[in-house]
């Protein structure tokens, strides 16, 4: 085991009375785990059991990988020295075993007391001790630090399941629940990928990104630029819808839901400009009668709104905006370029022109 990575593997098992031949594999889903933790920490400590039950928990269709990263924070000033320890047992194979003793004596972590900890492992204690100055080993240590400052880390312990990010311990049921709740994100992006709520050629060199609020009064005339654009540049411009409800508008959220279930039967942008057309009218029935005119199963349409099924795609997207600084709707990416508000066909078609132009010269510096 590395001194990074614990990989529990878990067998996908068949859903209970299904029938499927014996060659035919059920899916599994993949849940990635990733703690940054610091070993001074006393609310990593009390977070240290919990998570490290998840390397024996069973989750039933799931595969389920745990990353370990190193944070030490300087308001600590013994944690750097307990990482280097962590790591050097690591490169004999203890990783784990350090890991528990490091945080079950957090008030011990003189070079001697680590020394001890070594000694009690049964390692070589001559390489242990060298690895405990070693630089290689510590640029790990700032590797991980790197990659927790460039996701927004600055404390701990923090963790991300799937991307999504999280702060501060949880007990191993809430851990359960997270984890739960990061595979039903999974089934559900599977459901409504991005190209269900996208137009326009996969392969086309700029993308608009369009982070909208079907409530909005605004989103109606944002999305009719981009349906100029779009048709001005046929083969260089794809659409990509984003769900970004606003919590003052609260017809918004169910409103959303809806045009997920509907993107799920491929009929997303009917539904969505039918909620764009008629926002003052944004009532269950309305959105279950459109449904219907749409050849949609108006009984499992109702089931499903119920349900929330695709709550978790619109959260999803609300997710990947507040981590890109958005607070409003609508806002639009060129690409990189950010358009916050609903632009002119003028200066939309300047940015994209610029995209083109960029494009059109990197290729030609291309060998």
């Amino acid at each position: 085991m590395t001194a990074f990575l614990s990989i529990l593997m878990i067998a996908a098992q068949l859903a209970a009375g299904a029938q499927k031949p014996a060659t035919q594999a059920a899916a599994v889903e993949r849940v990635e785990i990733i703690l940054f933790t610091d070993f001074q920490c006393p609310f990593c400590a009390r977070f240290a059991e919990p998570f490290r039950r998840l390397q024996s928990e069973r989750f039933e269709g799931m595969q389920v990988t745990v990353q370990f990263k190193h944070f030490p924070l300087d308001i600590h000033p013994q944690a750097r020295l307990a990482h280097q320890a962590a790591l050097a047992a690591g490169e004999q194979g203890t990783f784990w075993e350090m890991h528990d003793l490091l945080f079950a004596n957090q008030a011990a972590v003189q070079r001697a007391d680590l020394m001890q900890y070594a000694a009690r492992l049964g390692l070589d204690m001559k390489r242990f001790d060298h690895d405990l100055d070693s630089d290689r080993l510590n640029k790990r240590i700032e590797a991980d630090k790197a990659e927790g400052t460039r996701l927004r880390v600055d404390g701990t312990p923090t963790f991300f399941v799937n991307g999504k990010r999280y702060v501060g311990g949880r007990s191993f049921d809430q851990l359960k629940q997270i984890i739960q709740r990061g595979q039903e994100r999974i089934r559900v992006l599977s459901e409504v990928p991005d190209n269900l709520l996208s137009y326009g050629p996969a392969d086309a060199p700029v993308r608009l990104e369009f982070f909208a609020d079907l409530q909005s009064p605004v989103s109606r005339s944002a999305l009719a630029v981009l349906d100029q654009v779009a048709r001005k540049y046929p083969a260089k411009v794809r659409v990509q819808f984003r769900n970004f409800p606003l919590a003052f508008h609260p017809q918004a959220p169910m409103a959303h839901e809806a045009a997920m279930i509907a993107a799920a039967q491929g009929r997303f942008w009917e539904f969505a400009r039918y909620i764009l057309d008629h926002q003052d009218s944004l009532r269950e029935q309305d959105l279950i009668a459109q449904a219907g005119r749409l050849g949609l199963d108006e009984e499992r349409f109702v089931e499903l709104l119920q349900q929330h099924r695709y709550e978790a795609r619109v959260s999803a997207d609300l997710e990947a905006g507040s981590q890109q600084g958005i607070h409003g709707s609508p806002v639009i990416f060129v690409n990189r370029i950010r358009i916050d508000g609903v632009p002119s066909l003028q200066q939309l078609v300047e940015y994209i022109e610029s995209e083109l132009a960029g494009i059109q010269k990197s290729d030609v510096r291309r060998p």
